[in-house]
């Protein structure tokens, strides 16, 4: 399949960050072949006038769990530990492996609409999780868990294991050795991730320095912050990228950019749970590479890179009374390039560039919202919603258009599914 893309606002996120107000971009099967100025020499099968909407690199989505659609709304108004323990954890462990397919494409759709061709994902119950992502033809990552119930004589063969059985030779995924946090994983067991992740050659995530609470607790038990402890143990000895980052000191920014390990900010989930605002402007200044994620819907209630975007860059002017930090331009790479580093892709995901993978998205600027249009770049982190994501690319095949989901369900059974798993989590 050949497609042409023209007359359109190219935003590209390379190195240079050049831009085409009337650009073209060609793909051909799940590949770019050409970015840049209007030219001739293309069949395509298929061309589409862009109408001078922005087309740019999809959005990667660096810390998510996208089986948690169905526990929307279930656990409001509640910090983080009231919420994860009380709330979360019990309605999870009545989830069945059908429940979280269907909750996975019920998020699946939800991260399509909103222009997200990238996800790393974390969860328990994997097959699952991926059967739904190899049926929704996104990109992910997928995190198998070191599980934290298993014995320590157990644990590393039981991850060798699943993994084993999990693994599908697909374009589309990627793997991670993922444990969930410090206080839920012995060190042992954050051992046992690092032998993992070197023996498989694949990179780690863990969920790092979210509250105060876990960071005093460390401090208090070790005499080290949670940074310093893993690098203690060695665990940033192999590419890690960490989740969170709330609450660091400088010696813990000394550690990661020394490490080059990746931060995905959660901005949303973690002001909602209260645990605190991270120290993005720092960690850039510190040269150290910024993903961004949008945690779970339990805790966020949304899958919308657009309201990341702005409340990276707001929360920041804000926190430092400086109207100049965290420009625009810098947002956007930080949702394209910086989250194709953090998921270990950017060799071939994050900017529009021959060679690439097709993870393109049209955002229409034609919204009231939009007018008079006097800056698209701002626009985009200022201005634009989700909905105004009207084509969703990945590895060169349209998964969702004009209102249109092309994930391999329909939309509409989806939802049905979806209110039924909730409905029966709820009242059980």
């Amino acid at each position: 399949m050949r497609t042409r893309f023209f007359n359109a606002y190219v935003i590209t996120c390379n190195d240079k960050f050049d831009v085409y107000e009337n650009g073209e971009v060609w793909v051909e099967d799940d590949k770019i072949v050409y970015v840049g100025k209007p030219k001739n020499g293309f069949m395509a099968d298929r061309t589409i006038n862009c109408l001078g909407d922005v087309l740019m690199p999809g959005f990667v989505n660096a810390h998510a769990h996208v089986p948690m659609q169905v526990l929307r709304g279930m656990a409001e108004e509640s910090s983080f530990h009231g919420w994860w323990n009380a709330y979360i954890r019990p309605k999870e462990q009545k989830m069945r492996p059908d429940d979280i397919y269907w909750s996975t494409m019920l998020g699946i759709a939800e991260l399509v609409h909103g222009g997200i061709t990238s996800v790393l994902n974390n969860y328990f119950e994997q097959p699952s999780t991926v059967q739904a992502f190899l049926d929704g033809g996104i990109r992910a990552a997928v995190g198998v868990d070191v599980q934290y119930k298993v014995q320590d004589d157990l644990r590393y063969k039981d991850w060798e294991n699943r993994f084993a059985a999990l693994y599908k030779d697909s374009p589309l995924l990627t793997y991670f050795v993922t444990s969930h946090s410090i206080f839920s994983v012995n060190e042992r067991g954050l051992n046992d991730c690092t032998r993992i992740a070197k023996k498989y050659k694949l990179p780690q995530t863990i969920h790092l320095c979210e509250t105060l609470e876990e960071v005093g607790n460390c401090v208090k038990e070790r005499n080290m912050t949670p940074v310093q402890y893993l690098e203690d143990i060695g665990f940033l000895d192999y590419p890690t990228t960490i989740s969170h980052g709330v609450h660091v000191d400088k010696e813990d920014m000394d550690i990661l950019y020394r490490t080059k390990t990746n931060v995905a900010i959660n901005v949303s989930s973690n002001m909602k749970l209260a645990s605190g605002i991270p120290p993005i402007y720092s960690y850039q200044q510190k040269g150290i590479n910024l993903a961004i994620g949008t945690d779970s819907v339990a805790s966020n209630n949304s899958l919308n890179m657009f309201r990341e975007m702005f409340l990276v860059a707001t929360t920041q002017k804000a926190l430092l009374h400086d109207a100049s930090v965290m420009p625009a331009k810098d947002v956007i790479m930080m949702a394209t390039r910086g989250g194709a580093k953090a998921l270990y892709i950017d060799d071939r995901v994050g900017q529009l560039k021959k060679g690439y993978q097709a993870d393109i998205i049209r955002v229409s600027c034609n919204g009231i919202h939009w007018e008079p249009n006097n800056d698209k770049i701002a626009n985009l982190i200022y201005s634009a919603h989700a909905d105004d994501v009207v084509m969703t690319m990945i590895g060169g095949n349209i998964v969702f258009e004009n209102g249109n989901y092309y994930i391999g369900e329909s939309i509409e059974r989806i939802i049905k599914m979806s209110r039924e798993v909730a409905k029966r989590i709820l009242d059980c």
